[in-house]
């Protein structure tokens, strides 16, 4: 009796040791997203301002003396700082980092690459990211969608998000596009937000991409999109980041469960 005691403990020291035993062995550590972000910035100069003001005034005991930042590069760090934190917030373990943010357009990026033609994997070989989240928009975001000119336009931008999309896909990226915010200053069918809608899904039928940040019909309201009906405020911007930040937590989550 005494022999299979001390055998039985020695075969328990030898499971702990080696991280058997059941319950006492730890999870593996969640892998880290790195995230790159290309196109528009999802927050204006405008709420990048009032951002750097309110954590200026978190900071400080008294009156803040230094100006506010309104340059377009503001708006980028903002938006990439808004989005970590959401993302932060819900869980995931993410890098974000900002790429051609800087009015570069979506064909400028596609016949920059090959003349425009589709898929090399060379593109993407110095972005170390796993996902890329787009923000691209018409150049014409106020020309309505009926105007012939402007449904040519939305039919080039599908086709290049298309291409862009095949390409990421060839060098093992996965693209995420940041789907508009619709505007009151049409109706909707001929809005350039609506244009641009279509357009994004039209290039999700032709590859691999994916659609985040859908808002509920109920913040688009006229009092959040200013006087032109087309200019979201901060209210709208936030609410933004916010509903791609859980669309992209909710994919993260479920490919993290489906390969552990």
């Amino acid at each position: 009796m005494k022999k299979n005691i001390g055998a039985a403990l020695i075969v328990s020291l030898w499971l702990a040791a080696c991280g058997g035993g059941g319950s006492s062995s730890m999870p593996p550590a969640a892998k880290s997203l790195s995230i790159s972000m290309y196109g528009q910035p999802m927050v204006a100069a405008a709420t990048a301002s009032a951002h750097a003001q309110i954590v200026a005034l978190d900071q400080a005991s008294g009156p803040v003396a230094a100006s506010a930042p309104t340059s377009a590069s503001d708006a980028v760090g903002t938006t990439i700082q808004s989005l970590q934190d959401a993302l932060t917030a819900l869980g995931v373990p993410v890098t974000v980092t900002p790429q051609v943010m800087d009015g570069t357009t979506l064909h400028q990026i596609v016949m920059g690459e090959d003349n425009g033609l589709p898929p090399t994997p060379d593109q993407f070989k110095t972005d170390p990211s796993e996902w890329l989240v787009v923000n691209f928009q018409l150049d014409d975001m106020v020309t309505s969608f009926d105007d012939p000119a402007q449904a040519a336009a939305v039919a080039q931008f599908a086709q290049d998000l298309t291409v862009f999309a095949q390409r990421a896909a060839v060098s093992g990226k996965k693209v995420l596009a940041v789907m508009p915010i619709m505007t009151c200053d049409l109706p909707a069918p001929s809005t350039a937000a609506y244009g641009l809608q279509t357009a994004l899904d039209q290039a999700t039928v032709n590859s691999t991409l994916s659609e985040v940040g859908p808002l509920p019909n109920s913040d688009l309201t006229p009092d959040h999109l200013g006087a032109d009906c087309r200019t979201p405020d901060a209210f709208l911007q936030n609410a933004h980041v916010q509903a791609v930040a859980n669309d992209i937590a909710n994919r993260y989550k479920l490919e993290t469960a489906s390969t552990q």
